[in-house]
């Protein structure tokens, strides 16, 4: 029999235990409309929640989540839960031989490795089966320890000491602290939890350095590479099955297909493999630098994935010498995607040598260019920029305008006064375009003021 029709069996043989239990021990309702919910709603979500939960079914936890499920989702009396959860589990537990595990914390790990992967609590309860209210329950608790430790660093036993935490239970209060603990400090923690989670969508036994490897190589000829050409560069990995394990992982979309059929990272997967990858690349480009081929170095960060790029620009490239930085992200500018041109723009906003670049920027033909070019020269306070900066107040596009006044007052221009307050009184501008302008004046005041007293007290 196959995995389909073994699941089909299981399912069937859960429904009749559970039919067993509710309706016949436990004796069942009377009432034809509370007959029918337990048929046509009750039984059938205790059937995928148990179906989800195979190798829980002797889990401590898990028998709690039961009991909390009965209670707070189908409004069983607290008096009767636990004796029925534990009669459901019963009937269930004869219904397979799989392996169990029975650590009392790993349905925490599975509730809170997929809210690393950034499900909501909702999406939380219906892919684990765990009712909403236990989810909120954890959650409440993981925060408000988040908190106590953000007050003071202490100890997991001084963290006993507080009455309000205490109640957790060692069990719990020692999970909640050893997850912020990691997920505060360790290096890679959320990544690892995100490839583990994906691991177990794929239902294969890869390790998380297994699929870092499969990713790596994606990523090394992002675009040029089809499903078979993979499978060939993969041809020392231990598993036989792996061409499921890359056809799993399109369907996951952790790998897609370009326009001409070859795979590339996901955006999502490519955020989560980059730090992995970032020491290597790096490693790779100073290599380069040191004998001077910055054109190699160039071509080897266009070839990045950009979700890649950006992690190898903010780990990597801004810790370079500033000359050598600035010449290596210039040479991306325009050369990538927008994305990574409007991440570029507020990190020329740090660098003087960026003047003329940014200058230029004011006159491109995206809107988002012009504006976050203004708010880059702001940031880089020279007040030459100034008279580019007032024809921006007079831009089509009204974000455009807010940015160049905002500049203005950030240089603490006196050249642009005038225009900004014809700009604040204008009433045929938009009203987030004349505060921009009213804040920018106030902001120019203040410096002269400030200027003036400065000058007096000498």
């Amino acid at each position: 029999m196959d995995e389909e029709g073994r699941s089909l069996v299981l399912e069937q043989n859960l429904v009749q235990g559970l039919n067993t239990v509710l309706l016949e021990d436990w004796g069942g309702p009377r009432s034809p409309l509370a007959l029918q919910f337990i048929r046509d709603t009750l039984i059938p979500d205790l059937v995928s929640c148990f179906a989800t939960n195979t190798d829980l079914w002797l889990n401590p936890t898990f028998a709690e989540i039961i009991a909390w499920k009965l209670k707070s989702q189908y409004a069983y009396p607290q008096a009767v839960v636990s004796n029925l959860a534990a009669d459901l589990l019963a009937v269930v537990q004869r219904q397979s031989q799989l392996p169990q595990n029975r650590d009392p914390k790993e349905p925490w790990r599975r509730i809170f490795r997929l809210w690393v992967c950034e499900e909501t609590l909702p999406s939380i309860e219906e892919r684990t089966g765990y009712p909403l209210a236990y989810l909120e329950l954890r959650f409440i608790r993981w925060k408000k320890l988040r908190t106590f430790l953000a007050q003071s660093r202490v100890s997991l036993l001084e963290c006993l000491g507080n009455p309000e935490l205490r109640e957790y239970g060692f069990l719990e209060l020692s999970f909640l602290y050893q997850f912020q603990e990691a997920l505060a400090a360790e290096p890679l923690f959320k990544e690892r939890l995100i490839l583990e989670q994906v691991i177990l969508e794929l239902g294969l036994p890869l390790q998380v350095s297994d699929l870092v490897m499969i990713l790596e190589i994606v990523q090394a000829h992002e675009g040029r590479m089809n499903e078979k050409e993979l499978s060939y560069e993969l041809n020392f990995f231990p598993d036989d099955r792996l061409a499921n394990v890359i056809a799993a992982l399109i369907a996951l979309h952790v790998l897609q297909r370009n326009k001409f059929g070859k795979l590339a990272l996901s955006e999502k997967s490519a955020m989560t493999i980059a730090p992995f990858l970032v020491p290597k690349i790096v490693a790779q480009l100073r290599m380069a630098l040191d004998v001077g081929d910055f054109e190699r170095a160039k071509q080897h960060l266009l070839a990045l994935n950009p979700e890649v790029l950006v992690k190898v620009i903010e780990d990597g490239i801004l810790k370079f010498d500033p000359d050598l930085a600035l010449t290596l992200l210039e040479g991306l500018f325009k050369q990538v995607n927008r994305r990574v041109d409007l991440y570029l723009l507020p990190i020329f906003g740090q660098f003087e040598a960026a003047f003329e670049l940014l200058l230029a920027c004011l006159g491109d033909h995206d809107s988002l260019i012009r504006a976050k070019a203004c708010a880059a020269l702001g940031q880089l306070g020279r007040k030459d920029a100034a008279f580019r900066l007032i024809q921006l107040l007079h831009d089509p596009v009204a974000e455009v305008k807010e940015m160049a006044a905002q500049a203005l007052g950030d240089l603490g221009s006196v050249a642009g006064v005038k225009a900004l307050l014809s700009v604040s009184e204008d009433y045929s501008e938009g009203s987030n375009v004349r505060r921009r302008a009213q804040e920018a004046l106030r902001t120019i005041e203040s410096r002269q003021r400030f200027r003036l007293n400065v000058t007096q007290s000498k």
